[in-house]
């Protein structure tokens, strides 16, 4: 990295989310347009960017093991017995991207610490990638704890003719609490409720395909289409 003024705090965020891709809309077109008159702003960009490049090579998947599923199902939906009738909601291929971290996570993490090293664990940013490479779905999430303020940027993926992609919150024993349904926009933003900022890291996030409008329950009634686990970075 080379010598330049220090940019503040709430630029080196910014440029940070640019990188990831979840800044968005007039936001990104704003800061492009400070980059082109910026260097130190573009130069930070392009810091982040050799960063998440580097962190990104030699990151192997990771098989969960066998016992994940079991315990997973009880802990969230109850035993078998419990069980009257299957959906894909419990199925084994939804349950299996929860044993890794999703890339974006790893990556930011790793970026942040080694140049972010000195801030505190709570003024840092809570990420996710909420993904599934089989529904064709991809979902970058970026949550000031803080504030409570989600920011999403819906990367891959639209819902079918009819229906509606519905995001939700699984903090560890509780049962999913629904963030809403993904609007059509590809970004958008999300206030969380205050009850909910302080389970953050180490929940997971899932999007399951509901009819239109979101679920009639409360509770998710469709397939999982995509999960991620949310990390502070």
């Amino acid at each position: 990295m080379t010598d330049r003024t220090p940019l503040q705090e709430e630029d080196v965020h910014l440029a940070a989310e640019y990188a990831l891709g979840v800044l968005q809309g007039a936001e990104r077109q704003a800061f492009e347009r400070r980059m082109a008159q910026e260097p130190a702003l573009a130069a930070e960009v392009r810091d982040w960017d050799e960063s998440f490049a580097g962190l990104a090579s030699g990151i192997a998947p990771v098989a969960p093991p066998p016992r994940l599923l079991p315990r997973l199902e009880e802990r969230l939906f109850g035993s078998a017995r419990d069980i009257t009738r299957p959906s894909l909601w419990n199925s084994l291929g939804f349950w299996r991207g929860l044993a890794a971290l999703s890339l974006a996570a790893v990556i930011g993490i790793g970026a942040w610490n080694v140049r972010q090293g000195q801030q505190s664990p709570e003024s840092t940013p809570v990420i996710a990638q909420v993904q599934s490479e089989a529904a064709k779905l991809k979902l970058a999430v970026v949550v000031d704890a803080a504030t409570g303020e989600m920011r999403l940027n819906r990367l891959e993926g639209a819902p079918g003719t009819g229906r509606s992609l519905e995001l939700w919150l699984i903090a560890g024993n509780e049962a999913p609490v629904s963030l809403g349904v993904l609007p059509q926009d590809a970004a958008s933003r999300i206030t969380l409720p205050e009850a909910l900022r302080g389970k953050l890291v180490g929940s997971v996030l899932a999007i399951s395909d509901e009819p239109e409008g979101g679920s009639p329950t409360g509770a998710p009634t469709g397939a999982v289409l995509a999960t991620g686990e949310l990390t502070r970075v």
